[in-house]
């Protein structure tokens, strides 16, 4: 089918293979126009529908949105799985231009920048997902991280790895799949999958998007992007082209100060709103059809970052309330983190089917510097300030390094009718991801307090050595899921995915945090997993579906550090002599229940689940109290329960009012003694929590004002609140022996943002304030050591007010 004219504003974003283009909206009216009777509605662009009379009454019906969580395109309201699907329109209507405002609209996900302590660097673009309660701050990741469908998450190999994700600029959607997805997605996909899915160049149509924000955070530096993205048919029918560039800077408004070694006083500052980071974003792809069944769309995706310094800051002198946050470090936390993804996409449709191979290439080269100084004072000198008594009276650093370099292909054949009464999905996978991180820790001052002489081979001053800390994972695995219609109401879902995943790491550490002799590891894994998954649904009509499903998911075991003598009396009171050279993989079983439902000629519309989560032989990270370090290790298992609803309701055409919630409660049921002889304290005891909120909150209203022609103004709110940890977890519980008596509970949270604008001749120019009421909870608390009296926080942006102003064509 060709299209002979030009798309409207509402299409800048492009067209998606055989999916229906902008708007694709999850939470606002601005939805897909595919109805659920049609289906193969879905694969036609929105031009080709038919187009709404001039003076034709806004409708309450909320539209319905189309997916590809399941490898094929589906109705969001006919997907029997927990999913949420947020468009390019969303994320401009709501202001979401971050992984972290992203989370905080979707329930049972939780989203943490974790690392303000030395196990992770101190590195603030450290981050943790929480996806119904399955969380692991070790090992390979718990929720898979996709840009199209390619994974780019990485294991947790060393204290400064830290995960990558895509800026949210040129997007068509976000898929969020709770749940295991082993079966589609594989190994990384235990908890769930997040999926960044950008748009296709058009063979037909010109389309423009131009972005421009700029806003001023309070006490903080000003903030500001810029971005454009343009679709040209260079030959109708044959060539696209589509390309895109952005550039981000969100201003900083944590000081980085001197302090008084005596008198915790500040001093001077050192650097005024240090805490800025730049974002630079480009992309070219370009579409090629080769035939009338085949395309071809060569891509190419670059993204920086840098960081200029932590957004953590010093507890004992800052003043959150009165807008003040101030880090005491001798040297800034910074993070250059460039990546970029090659792909090679081929689309062939036989009629009867559909092929498609994808080919890509994943290259990455993170680097750090962080200050150790207050961490080497504390644990060699029981002092954490950099001079004064009992100090070195000098300064420690930390040089790393985040590489990954992945090779992926994919191999899929699907069924192309959706009303045949089998559909169906099947591929090869096959992947060689090779991560390695390397660090370089020194310290003159605490050499020269302390007598330590010059490491053999290792230039003075250096106390750590690391290079390589590496992992290579080599996989193959066939994969494939069916939907068969048992009536004509009722489906059976069956899937299965069979790999063999071989696993080598290998490690050298040296310097005088070891010991007198270097540690040089080498270990490999071979495991051949299967993930089935098993579901029904009915769907009586077409305005509601019921479902049940099980599910397995996987996640691959690892090695570990060599901890060194600082933590050998540590090791000593779990029982170990040494931290354990490896781990092994875990897995869980999630049992699920739901159903999508729409009353009132489908103006209110909800979508509900519960769930049942089995995980055991769990990888998660040991905290060491008193050497301020940790390591992995399987803690037996776990149980997961909770639920969660997604409600929208459109009392009137103009309003959209929405209520997201989710509960879940999430605790270890078993102990478990981490020394091989069954001595020690334990490490986890049964009835210890998971760290997550019991209950998340998200509540959203849009509201269109009527009685406008071509000026079209326009409100938005949305409010999140989420509850108090529930419960004490392993290094709260006075039982283990990494309990930390001044650990604190992850606290009640409440944010809220607002917009305020108006949409014009393919023009939209809002002004929002995000952080309303300026909340600042203490969602991050650390320290280094138990012993150490200087914490490390971390709260929200403040208060932010800002003009954003947009155009599409």
């Amino acid at each position: 089918m060709k299209i002979k004219k030009k798309i409207g504003p509402a299409c800048a974003v492009g067209l998606i293979a055989s999916l229906a283009c902008y708007p694709m909206v999850a939470m606002s009216d601005q939805q897909s126009v595919t109805t659920p009777q049609e289906l193969d509605a879905a694969k036609a662009p929105v031009a080709d529908q038919p187009a709404k009379k001039p003076n034709e009454e806004p409708s309450k019906e909320i539209q319905q949105v189309t997916i590809t969580a399941q490898r094929r395109a589906t109705l969001l309201q006919d997907t029997p799985i927990s999913v949420q699907a947020i468009s390019a329109q969303q994320l401009d209507n709501e202001g979401i231009r971050s992984i972290d405002d992203l989370t905080r609209v979707m329930p049972g996900v939780t989203f943490t920048r974790s690392a303000t302590s030395a196990t992770g660097n101190y590195n603030d673009e450290d981050s943790e997902f929480t996806v119904r309660g399955i969380y692991s701050s070790a090992g390979a990741s718990t929720t898979g991280v996709y840009i199209d469908d390619t994974p780019i998450q990485t294991r947790h190999l060393s204290f400064g790895s830290v995960a990558p994700f895509p800026a949210l600029f040129d997007l068509d959607r976000v898929e969020m799949l709770r749940g295991p997805q082993g079966t589609l997605f594989g190994a990384g996909s235990e908890g769930g999958a997040i999926r960044f899915i950008q748009p296709e160049p058009s063979l037909n149509d010109d389309s423009l998007y131009v972005h421009t924000e700029v806003a001023s955070t309070k006490n903080g530096a000003p903030s500001y992007e810029a971005g454009a993205a343009a679709g040209i048919p260079l030959v109708t029918d044959v060539v696209g082209l589509r390309l895109s560039v952005s550039d981000r800077r969100d201003g900083g408004y944590v000081d980085r100060v001197s302090v008084d070694p005596v008198t915790n006083a500040v001093i001077g500052t050192t650097e005024t709103n240090a805490n800025w980071e730049d974002t630079f974003t480009m992309r070219a792809a370009l579409k090629i059809a080769t035939s009338k069944d085949t395309s071809v769309i060569a891509s190419v995706y670059h993204q920086e970052l840098k960081l200029n310094d932590t957004s953590a800051y010093w507890e004992g002198i800052s003043d959150p309330a009165n807008g003040q946050f101030l880090n005491g470090n001798a040297q800034p936390d910074t993070s250059h983190d460039p990546f970029t993804l090659w792909t090679v996409k081929v689309n062939s449709d036989f009629g009867w089917s559909k092929l498609t191979s994808s080919t890509s290439y994943f290259t990455r080269d993170q680097s750090g510097f962080s200050d150790y100084t207050q961490f080497m004072g504390t644990v060699y000198l029981d002092n954490p300030y950099p001079s004064g008594p009992n100090s070195a009276g000098g300064v420690g650093s930390a040089y790393f390094t985040d590489t990954q370099r992945n090779v992926i292909e994919e191999l899929k054949l699907q069924s192309t009718d959706p009303k045949a009464k089998l559909n169906w999905v099947a591929g090869l996978f096959l992947s060689r991801q090779d991560e390695n991180s390397n660090e370089l820790i020194t310290d003159p001052g605490v050499m020269n307090a302390l007598g330590i002489p010059t490491f053999p081979g290792l230039a003075p001053g250096v106390m750590l050595y690391q290079n390589p800390f590496r992992a290579i994972d080599k996989q193959v695995a066939l994969f494939g899921q069916t939907d068969l219609s048992l009536t004509d109401t009722v489906k059976l879902t069956t899937g299965l995915r069979v790999a063999n995943i071989r696993s080598t790491g290998e490690e050298y550490f040296s310097g005088p945090m070891v010991g007198p002799t270097p540690s040089s590891i080498t270990s490999t894994l071979s495991e051949t997993p299967v993930t089935p998954k098993f579901g029904l649904s009915w769907q009586p009509d077409a305005e509601d579906m019921y479902y049940v499903s099980a599910a397995k998911g996987y996640r691959v075991g690892g090695i570990n550090p060599n901890l060194g003598v600082v933590c050998a009396a540590d090791l000593q009171n779990l029982g170990l002599s040494s931290a354990p050279e490896t781990y092994k993989s875990d897995s869980l079983w999630s049992y699920e229940v739901g159903s999508k439902n729409s009353y009132l000629n489908r103006s209110l519309q909800i979508d509900s689940s519960a769930f049942y989560v089995d995980w055991k032989n769990i990888q998660q990270s040991v905290y060491l109290p008193d050497c301020g370090d940790n390591f992995a290790a399987n803690l037996g298992s776990a149980i997961s329960k909770g639920a969660d609803t997604s409600i929208r309701y459109k009392p009137v055409a103009s309003l959209l009012l929405t209520l997201d919630a989710a509960y879940t409660n999430a605790r270890y049921t078993q102990t478990v003694i981490a020394g091989s002889n069954g001595t020690g304290s334990p490490i986890v005891t049964k009835g210890d929590f998971l760290t997550t909120t019991p209950w998340n909150f998200t509540l959203a209203a849009d509201y269109k004002v009527p009685g406008y022609d071509d000026m079209k103004p326009y409100l938005h709110a949305d409010y999140q609140f989420n509850t108090r940890q529930q419960g004490q977890t392993p290094g709260q519980d006075p039982n283990n022996g990494g309990y930390d008596p001044n650990a604190i509970d992850a606290p009640e949270t409440k944010i809220m943002a607002v917009r305020v604008g108006a949409r014009w001749n393919g023009w939209d120019g809002s002004l929002f304030i995000n952080n309303l009421f300026n909340s600042e909870p203490e969602i991050v608390h650390q320290h280094d050591t138990t012993a150490s009296p200087l914490y490390f926080d971390r709260s929200w942006r403040p208060r932010t007010i800002g003009l954003t102003v947009n155009y599409r064509y």
